[in-house]
């Protein structure tokens, strides 16, 4: 029996404890069930590890080991602990952590010369007054229990430096607490606790408090007594303000105010001037004291999920320093703001330019011509309540079906909408309630006036369900209907209903967020000069002019420029090389370009085909009367701006020749081409195929229909299109796509009502569906930020309908009857009964997580690695032009290449916030060749190489004529070293696995030279990190395979403070990053790659 194995093997390992006179015996992880009575032997016993078993009790054989000074029972199935405990008088360690004691004996005062207790995770109601007797105890572990009160006892533990009480009920401290003067650390996150007691102010010494996850909704000013702080979690709370006594926290590193209630932040922040972290997500801030710009050792600011001011926000996306340099530009002069966009839609010819005009007071104009793309006029209007004036830039969109897709892309807050329909022909043919769903889905928070049009004497009025389109879309999106007749009464010289639209569109203007917001002075000149410039377009350098004369260098007016693109005031993209020298200063001149190429016949008749050179005709000649051309130095930046939108791409025709000729996405084919080619019932031999169902659903759980999708996806996914070599064999059509990714399958892509259906086939389909589902999820959620998208997967057999795939099931809900301990989940389609087994549902939809997340990247790569170098030399064989080249792997080559990748997608996601500052991946080797013969050492140099992140390989490489470029020196002290270990070493083994095929996406393999010398940096990499854990005590040492996803997973995502130290090191060295750019990607993340891979973004 494997209770008789283990005791047996306890009695042989105790025998030879004996006969040995050790002072350590080992019996952790044997499965044991009883102590041997011969423990009691073992008189001079100092150290005894029991952890790990399944113990439920202690002999009083213990008490004969008197001089045991530790004693490990962690993680076993006590319930109590015996008197003879008492007889341990010399025990200074004991760990019971892990097992189902509900009380502890008096006994325990016995223990006086005790130093350490841990009680984690019991069944602990309450503690003993016994407990005064361990006065000489300096750690108290009592996390996960049940207490919900301490002891008055507590006092005599005056020795204490850290005390651990999360994870109880305690809903008050008591006032003993203040005796506690030694005290360093206190833990007492996720209680129900609603207030700290005065008695705080005693804990002088503490350096550490955690108060998370707590009911508090005031701090007491006594808080200014703990000077000595360093980590304040004031997380999970209910905290409306912050009182100036916290400016007394001068020693503040770390400040989480997460997750609270905060509206404002008081100016005493700026006394936190030791402060690195500052943790804001979660509140309702929608500004900032401009003092937190005098914070300079902030490394990092987090203001996720506030409703920040518009030009705040769009700091904040880029990165502290962004934040910082706004704050000290608001810090020298600030203006308040009133102004929004007011946005006209509806249908072509409902007279929506003509009710503009009358909005802003212009002469009638008959037989007024048809709105192409955008127009743009200021109207100025006066806020009823206050009497101040509203600045509306008012935006007329042409209401012809086409453009919807493109219009959307002006969609933004602040703003006021007005759909405008015309009652003669109905409120159906207007599609009053489509218009209305279009801005709601793009923007949820949006105020809709609806507006009739040609409501004279005599015209028919107005016939619409008001009721029902308030039941629809709620009383908040949906303020007033209006009757207007924008042409003037002969008699009156008024226009009918004007009045009271204008005084409702100011009153509703006002109330936005938004309004009355301050931003730098100097930057809203610049603005206002750029504005009302009568230039569609400056050069960037003439920009940068005006920013000087506003007194911005051009550090500050960079900034100004994407946080102004941001916002959609200009559009300038700083990296890409065709649209970085001119900044676009009316965006409605943009959009009526592209409406003429959207309403071109020829170009639809060719399904969306297009020449550069008949662009460069419509452009110089359009086709409309009145409107005037654009000069030929503008072209290539139309286009340019069109793929920048997702609107077009080129496409190669002849690879022989350069392209010239693009496809705008919008006008591809309307059917589906059959048969589809190399798509078969079946996947081929040696693939497994997968599926998931992307549900677009709006914020009530209604299907929704995200308007543009496709064209989006076709765009955004062109570089997997079968056609990408040649257009030829391009496969889509304006609900669906196929793709093809190499070794990581083929997918189709089919867009139903309201479902996107994707099939992958591949040797691990997992890798390429993941990226699939997450794009397009990402795609619906924040384009249209009113819908969401439920990520589903199919029914599979046995199927009571004898119809698997019919029923649909959403991953999450299945993940979270799994963590109830269900099984099986219900099959959603009436009339079939059948209850589904979530494990097998779930196989087809993958999380695609890494295989180090199950074995250890350690034991993957090992697994791998020969098999990559095999793969590697078959790559270099192969003509790296050839798309095929994928194809002579074997299923189990393509299969670890796809593991590969998800791999460094892994990794690539573990800190995408930091990547805002500084780049993610680099190798690093010691420089000092005795290193290895030093485990103990305190500080040595390290020579430290960036790696570009498109191409996944380290700068020397792509940089053959300046192989230093990239590359440091640097002094890394032990302690930032070790606290790096688990991302050093998920980034190590990751970029050993890349490595062998790293050049094979962008044809820059590596040759055998450079490649070994890679290798090596790496290898000596990962054993520097090895030798440095063998001459450390972290218990991450010990860590054991199980804890993979320990080491490899959440707990890198905690390491973003250890990142950002290092990219301060290297900004003392090197600003630039060796020349790396800092680019975004389709999903707005940032990535830091080599500049000849900037095009690529």
């Amino acid at each position: 029996m494997a209770r008789d194995k283990a005791y047996q093997e306890a009695e042989q390992r105790i025998e030879k404890a004996r006969q040995e006179g050790a002072i350590e015996l080992n019996l952790s992880n044997i499965e044991l069930t009883e102590i041997p009575e011969a423990i009691a032997s073992l008189t001079g016993l100092q150290q005894l590890n029991l952890d790990n078993n399944q113990l439920s009790e202690l002999p009083e054989a213990i008490a004969s080991l008197t001089g045991l000074q530790q004693l490990n029972l962690d993680n076993n199935q006590l319930s109590e602990l015996p008197e003879a405990i008492a007889s341990l008088t010399g025990l200074q360690q004991l760990n019971l952590d892990n097992n189902q004691l509900s009380e502890l004996p008096e006994a325990i005062a016995s223990l006086t010369g005790l130093q350490q207790l841990y009680l984690g995770n019991n069944q602990l109601s309450e503690l003993p007054e016994a407990i005064a007797s361990l006065t000489g105890l300096q750690r108290l572990d009592l996390d996960n229990n049940q207490l919900s009160e301490l002891p008055e006892a507590i006092a005599s533990l005056t020795g204490l430096q850290q005390l651990n009480l999360n994870n109880n009920q305690l809903s008050e401290l008591p006032e003993a607490i203040a005796s506690l003067t030694g005290l360093q650390q206190l833990n007492l996150n996720n209680n129900q606790l609603s207030e700290l007691p005065e008695a705080i102010a005693s804990l002088t010494g503490l350096q550490l408090l955690n108060l998370g996850n707590n009911q508090l909704s005031e701090l007491p000013e006594a808080i200014a007594s703990l000077t000595g702080l360093q980590l304040l979690n004031l997380g999970n709370n209910q905290l409306s303000e912050l009182p100036e006594a916290i400016a007394s926290l001068t020693g503040l590193q770390r400040l989480d105010l997460g997750n609270n209630q905060l509206s404002e932040l008081p100016e005493a922040i700026a006394s936190l001037t030791g402060l690195q972290e500052l943790y804001l997500n979660n509140n309702q801030l929608s500004e900032l004291p401009e003092a937190i710009a005098s914070l300079t050792g902030l490394q990092r600011l987090y203001l996720g999920d506030n409703p920040l001011n518009p030009d705040l926000a769009a700091a904040y996306e880029q990165g502290t320093e962004a934040v910082f340099q706004y704050l000290r530009a608001k810090a020298e002069a600030q203006v308040t703001l009133n102004e929004a966009k007011l946005i006209l839609i509806g249908e072509g010819e409902v007279g929506k330019s003509c009710l503009l005009g009358a909005l802003r007071g212009d002469e009638w104009v008959d037989g007024r011509p048809t709105t192409h793309g955008i127009e743009i006029k200021p109207v100025i209007v006066t806020a009823p309540d206050s009497g101040t004036e509203i600045s509306l830039n008012a935006w007329d969109f042409g209401g012809q079906r086409v453009y919807r897709p493109t219009h959307q892309l002006f969609f933004s807050a602040p703003a006021v909408y007005l759909v405008v329909w015309k009652p003669r022909e109905g409120p159906q043919q207007g599609f009053v309630k489509e218009w209305i769903t279009l801005i709601k889905n793009r923007e949820p928070e949006a105020k809709v006036l609806v507006v009739a049009t040609h409501g004279g004497p005599g015209q028919r009025q107005p016939d619409i369900d008001r009721q029902e389109i308030l039941d629809q879309f709620g009383k908040d999106t949906v303020i007033d209907f209006f009757h207007i007749d924008s042409k003037p009464n002969q008699d009156t010289t008024h226009c009918t209903g004007l009045a009271e639209l204008k005084d409702t569109i100011a009153r509703v203007a006002a109330s936005l967020p938004e309004m009355g917001r301050s931003v730098p002075a100097k930057w809203q000149r610049v603005r206002e000069t750029l504005q009302t410039s009568d230039k569609a377009y400056l050069p960037y350098d003439d920009v940068i002019a005006i920013c000087a004369e506003q007194g911005i260098d051009e550090e500050q007016a960079e900034l100004f420029l994407r946080i102004s693109h941001t916002l959609g005031h200009f559009i300038h993209y700083h990296y890409d090389p065709t649209l970085r020298d001119i900044v676009i200063l009316k965006p409605d001149w943009l959009a009526k370009a592209i409406s003429f190429v959207l309403d071109d016949e020829m170009t639809r008749k060719r399904n969306g085909l297009v020449e550069f050179q008949h662009l460069g005709q419509l452009w110089s000649h359009p086709p409309f009367a009145g409107e005037e051309g654009y000069p030929s130095q503008l072209h290539p930046i139309f286009l340019r701006l069109m793929e920048r939108f997702d609107l077009s791409y080129k496409v190669v025709l002849d690879r022989s020749e350069t392209s010239n000729t693009s496809l705008i996405a919008q006008l591809v084919p309307d059917t589906r081409p059959e048969p589809l080619p190399n798509w078969g019932e079946q996947a081929e031999a040696g693939d497994r195929q997968q599926i998931q169902i992307c549900r677009i659903v709006d914020s009530r759980g209604q299907f929704a229909v995200a308007e543009g999708l496709f064209y989006q996806l076709i765009v955004r996914l062109h570089k997997y299109s079968l056609g990408r070599t040649n257009y030829e064999n391009s496969i889509h059509w304006q609900r669906g796509l196929m793709l093809d990714n190499d070794y990581n399958g083929r997918a189709l892509l089919e867009y139903g009502s309201t479902d996107v259906k994707i099939t992958v086939r591949a040797a691990y389909p997992e890798r390429f569906l993941s990226y699939l589902t997450q794009e397009i999820k990402w795609l619906v959620e924040n384009f249209w930020e009113g819908l969401r998208c439920n990520v589903m997967v199919p029914c599979i057999a046995p199927c009571s309908m004898n119809a698997p795939g019919t029923g649909l099931f959403e991953v999450q809900k299945l993940i979270e009857s799994k963590k109830k301990n269900r099984d099986e989940y219900p099959c959603p389609i009436s009339g079939c009964g059948e209850w589904q087994n979530i494990d097998r549902l779930l196989n087809n939809a993958p999380t695609a997580q890494p295989p180090s997340q199950e074995i250890g990247i350690e034991q993957f790569r090992y697994i791998v690695k020969d098999e990559l170098n095999v793969i590697r030399k078959d790559l270099v064989m192969y003509d790296r032009l050839d798309q095929a080249r994928f194809q002579v792997l074997s299923q189990e080559q393509r299969t670890i290449l796809s593991q590969v990748d998800q791999q460094f997608a892994e990794l690539m996601q573990m800190l995408t916030d930091e990547a805002k500052d500084g780049p993610r991946l680099f190798s690093f080797q010691p420089i000092d060749p005795k290193f290895f013969d030093r485990p103990k050492w305190i500080s040595a140099k390290f020579q430290l190489t960036l790696w570009c992140e498109h191409a996944r390989q380290p700068l020397p490489a792509l940089n053959p004529n300046d192989n230093k470029k990239g590359v440091y020196e640097l002094d890394l002290p032990r302690e930032w070293f070790t606290k790096a270990i688990p991302y050093l070493r998920i980034l190590t083994g990751t970029l050993s696995l890349v490595l062998p095929v790293a050049g094979s996406a962008t044809k820059l393999i590596l040759d055998d030279t450079t490649y070994k010398a890679i290798e090596e940096q790496l290898d000596l990499g990962q054993k520097s990190i090895e030798s440095t854990l063998k001459g450390s005590d972290m218990a991450l040492a010990g860590k054991s395979k199980s804890d993979a996803s320990f080491l490899e997973g959440d707990a890198i995502r905690a390491q973003g403070s250890i990142l950002r130290e290092l990219h301060a090191l290297l900004k003392e060295k090197d600003p630039s990053f060796g020349g790396l750019v800092r680019v975004q990607n389709k999903r707005r993340e940032f990535l830091w790659v080599h500049p000849q891979f900037v095009g690529e973004y």
